[in-house]
């Protein structure tokens, strides 16, 4: 099963739109570089997630301060990691070699087999597990679901703190709350698809908040009994418990030949309110934050490829392995792409 996700930044300051971002410098991000993927390498998954976090400006400035890290030599991903990063600021090359960091995963998660050299696998879990290995480099010994280390990049910039509830409005129950944290907020595309068709039945027109409360209500899941027994059936609620400057969503296909794609297409939104994507926001910071489409991993055809807003020239800009291209209109290419 495959899950492309949908990836949205915060914008320092929380207001604007991606057209009012500025780069902090000109010189912050060199020309935008392909990724080869030859013939049997089947790497399409890892250069769509490179050229994420690549492109990602939070990702990019934080990850070139840090220096020290905790190294795995020929399995260190974030050697590999630092090198291809300096491919892509320094290199005169128009397409870059990923192999070194496909063969450090490939080590690292040999046990596991996954992300095995010229295997196909999931772009959103490879991007998910990067993370989680950079976090193992820097972080020493903390644990993946407390980590509070200032420099730890994953938690700082990505990690979602959540609790999961079921609260009864009928007789006031409820159950113990369940805490956790993500870097990938996952979605059915069927459930999502099917709240679009009972939200938009009962008002007139979509809204501006309606792609936040959509995701909201295609997240809660399944039906559950109210913990005192009362009759009544609740679903989960999320509270989100702090303020990522980075959100990724990863919509989740039923199957390799969904029928859904163009359904999921129409209900993707270009804007989304924290407040609105989850039951309850308690920072306020998060509460009033605006974030906007910056990036997205699409899969179609057995192969993944890559749009993203690149903040220096302020145009999207289209990735699909070694071929590189502007876009004008991001939501009408990636439709074409389906087809």
């Amino acid at each position: 099963m495959f899950n492309p996700p949908v990836m949205f930044l915060l914008l320092p300051g929380g207001v604007g739109g991606v057209g009012t971002m500025k780069p902090r410098t000109m010189t912050s991000i060199a020309p935008s570089k392909g990724l080869s993927n030859e013939p049997g390498q089947n790497s399409c998954f890892l250069n769509s997630a490179l050229q994420v976090l690549w492109h990602l400006d939070i990702f990019r400035r934080s990850f070139r301060q840090l220096t020290t890290h905790k190294c795995m030599e020929d399995s260190c991903i974030f050697c590999a990691l630092k090198s291809i990063f300096a491919q892509f600021q320094y290199s005169s090359e128009k397409v870059l070699p990923s192999d070194a960091l496909r063969s450090a995963l490939a080590k690292t998660f040999q046990d596991e087999q996954r992300f095995q050299l010229g295997i196909m696998d999931d772009a959103a879990e490879c991007f998910e597990n990067i993370l989680m290995r950079i976090h193992f480099h820097i972080a020493d010994e903390t644990k993946e679901d407390i980590c509070t280390a200032r420099h730890c990049i994953p938690h700082q910039k990505f990690a979602m703190t959540l609790y999961e509830q079921c609260v009864c409005s009928s007789c006031g129950a409820s159950s113990d709350p369940l805490p956790f944290i993500q870097m990938v907020h996952y979605i059915s595309t069927t459930s999502l698809c099917n709240q679009a068709v009972k939200m938009l039945e009962s008002r007139e027109k979509a809204t501006p908040g309606m792609f936040g409360e959509l995701l909201r209500n295609a997240s809660m899941g399944d039906l559950r009994s109210c913990p005192s027994q009362c009759g009544q059936q609740l679903r989960m609620a999320r509270v989100l418990l702090n303020s990522p400057e980075i959100i990724t969503i990863g919509l989740v296909w039923d199957s390799d030949h969904s029928d859904l794609a163009e359904d999921v297409i129409h209900t993707l939104g270009t804007c989304l309110h924290l407040g609105d994507l989850f039951y309850r926001v308690t920072e306020e910071k998060a509460r009033q934050a605006e974030l906007y489409l910056v990036g997205m991993v699409c899969y179609y055809g057995k192969h993944y490829s890559t749009f993203f807003f690149q903040t220096k020239i302020r145009r999207w800009m289209y990735f699909d392995d070694a071929h590189v291209k502007e876009v004008y209109s991001v939501m009408h290419d990636v439709t074409c792409s389906a087809w």
